[in-house]
């Protein structure tokens, strides 16, 4: 997650619109089910603090009929000047505060899967019931992010009035003396003006703040005076279980999704590792540099990731398109439905896939953040402690207040990011707990039943598929990992479809460790490491290193070098350039 702007509440609500496009008027599905609605028409009053638990039950309750009946609109209303492809290119091309290409990604993912699914099923009670249960999973996921922004900017709301209150002093008392005066010291000419600047931009924070509280208002449907938030135990639930690897996530999604029950009753019974395999098989670039353990902060995994979802969003959209122009009841139209349902079983896998790194992306992302607060912090309380500082120390003093208010606002904007994309991973797997009984419900029934949800049944749910997944053998893989001049190849290949916007996240002069490959045994990396010496004098003063790694159930073992940044850049470019492999982390 590079950047960590505002999302406007308008993005934040179309979400759940954004994610579906429409068929043809004269498609079966073009009757709209209708079934009654709850419509926030009085909202039940307040009682207690508000947490996230009652954020989501309110953001989903008051808000899920409009937000389906929205959804609707755009499946079942075609815009014919609007093509599938070009839904997705605006997906990725629209302006929502520069996120990550893993958060466009994802939104793409989103998009196709539910626009596989609506032109896969005729029958329109699964569809409303489908439908109904995507938007409250939108809501509840937006609903995070907007709970808290608003606990960060209840919190600084008033610290920032007493900021600029202590500061528009010290100008208006310059400025005083300017009107006394009718002149300043260079000295004090430029305190003011910095001081001006200042208050110029915590105003806008008080302004940004306000924003904040205003869209948690209309979201959850809550009276200001009624705000009561509560936000230390936010992320009780947030750091799941690391043993819970992206493979039990992407089984619980084959065994738990309705897409994937709806296959079994129209093509087949899918399997989590057939579907794996195929995955493995037709993008194979990801899995790669998973095996020689490049992480999702560095540009190059971030970059593979995003042409892996895109890839085969656009293969599913072409083989929809396909099959929608084929003879209805042919035999084509049947071999081209069960190819529909492969591309949406790998669009489902990958959606898991996209959401875990997510996570881990913001994980990065917050421990990177939070050692810039603490550098910050230090020199504050450096700044703080002095007897009597100069104009220009002032300046830089408050100036360091306002770096750590920005720095705070974004840390707090990670966590919201990081436990939107685990919410998402959640439902991914194949967590459904919204239902139309369900939010017909009170408040206080909704919050208690997703509390329920998001501690017992995904426990249960992932506990179970863990111990099932350890009763099976794995699945043989071929040996693709270790290819001649393979990382060669996947950089070109990265450098010829990088987008031009592509920032990288982590420069190469933050390098700390080379790897030199990956390989199936020790015996392996100890004769490439032989190998590679004899060749290459410079790595002769290196003493290697050979760490066992376990991906996708596999050990692997890498070989490894450490040294300076500047070093092990040197010592890459003259690897590279002779065709050998080196892969700077």
């Amino acid at each position: 997650m590079k950047t960590y702007g505002k999302l406007r509440l308008s993005v934040i609500l179309a979400m759940a619109a954004l994610a579906a496009c429409s068929v043809d008027k004269s498609s079966k599905n073009s009757e709209v089910y209708a079934d009654t609605l709850v419509f926030a028409s009085n909202p039940e009053p307040v009682k207690g603090r508000l947490d996230v638990y009652t954020t989501m039950a309110r953001a989903s309750k008051y808000n899920v009929d409009v937000a389906t009946q929205n959804l609707k609109k755009k499946i079942y209303n075609q815009n014919p000047n609007l093509k599938p492809q070009e839904v997705i290119e605006n997906i990725v091309s629209s302006d929502v505060n520069d996120q990550s290409r893993l958060f466009a990604a994802s939104r793409v993912l989103e998009y196709v899967t539910i626009y596989a699914v609506v032109n896969l099923e005729s029958n329109p009670q699964f569809m409303d019931n489908y439908l109904y249960a995507k938007s409250a999973q939108h809501l509840a996921a937006a609903a995070i992010r907007v709970h808290q922004d608003a606990w960060f900017a209840d919190r600084k709301l008033k610290e920032t009035a007493r900021l600029i209150r202590t500061e528009k002093k010290k100008s208006d008392e310059l400025k005083s003396k300017l009107d006394r005066k009718g002149r300043l010291g260079s000295e004090e000419l430029d305190y003011k003006k910095n001081l001006d600047v200042a208050l110029l931009k915590l105003g806008e924070f008080q302004q940004a703040f306000a924003m904040n509280m205003a869209e948690y208002e209309q979201v959850a449907k809550v009276l200001p005076k009624d705000i009561k938030l509560e936000g230390r135990r936010f992320y009780e639930l947030e750091d799941f279980d690391k043993n819970y690897t992206i493979e039990i996530f992407q089984e619980a999604a084959v065994r738990n999704r309705s897409e994937f029950a709806l296959a079994k009753e129209k093509v087949k019974n899918y399997g989590v590792r057939e579907v794996r395999h195929r995955v493995l098989r037709d993008y194979p670039l990801v899995e790669r540099l998973d095996v020689n353990g490049l992480k999702v902060e560095h540009d190059l995994y971030e970059q593979a990731l995003y042409e892996k979802v895109m890839t085969i969003a656009r293969k599913l959209l072409d083989d929809i398109r396909e099959m929608r122009q084929s003879k209805e009841g042919s035999a084509a139209r049947q071999s081209l439905q069960r190819t529909v349902f492969d591309d949406l079983a790998a669009a489902i896998l990958t959606q898991v896939e996209v959401s875990y790194r997510l996570v881990e992306q913001a994980d990065a992302d917050y421990e990177a953040n939070e050692r810039e607060i603490a550098k910050l912090r230090k020199a504050a309380h450096k700044l703080g402690k002095a007897y009597r500082l100069t104009p220009a120390e002032k300046t830089e003093l408050l100036n360091v207040k306002i770096s750590l208010l920005v720095l705070e606002q974004k840390s707090a904007q990670i966590k919201a990011e990081r436990a939107m994309a685990l919410r998402n991973l959640y439902f991914n797997a194949g967590l459904s707990p919204f239902s139309k009984t369900l939010l017909k419900g009170s408040i206080n029934d909704i919050t208690v039943s997703l509390r329920e949800a998001f501690n017992h049944d995904l426990t249960e749910m992932l506990s179970t598929v863990s111990l099932q997944m350890k009763e099976q053998p794995l699945l043989e893989q071929s040996g693709w990992a270790k290819g001649d001049n393979w990382l060669e190849e996947v950089m070109k290949e990265s450098r010829r479809q990088r987008a031009p916007q592509a920032k990288p996240r982590k420069a190469v002069a933050d390098a700390r460790l080379a790897q030199l490959g990956a390989y199936e045994s020790r015996d392996s990396a100890a004769a490439e490491w032989k190998a590679l010496s004899s060749r290459f004098a410079v790595l002769g003063k290196y003493q290697p290193k050979i760490e066992q790694a376990e991906v996708g159930g596999r050990v692997w073992h890498r070989l490894r070098i450490y040294d300076r940044p500047a070093a092990l850049a040197a010592v890459c470019g003259e690897l590279t350039g002779s065709g050998a492999d080196c892969l700077l982390q």
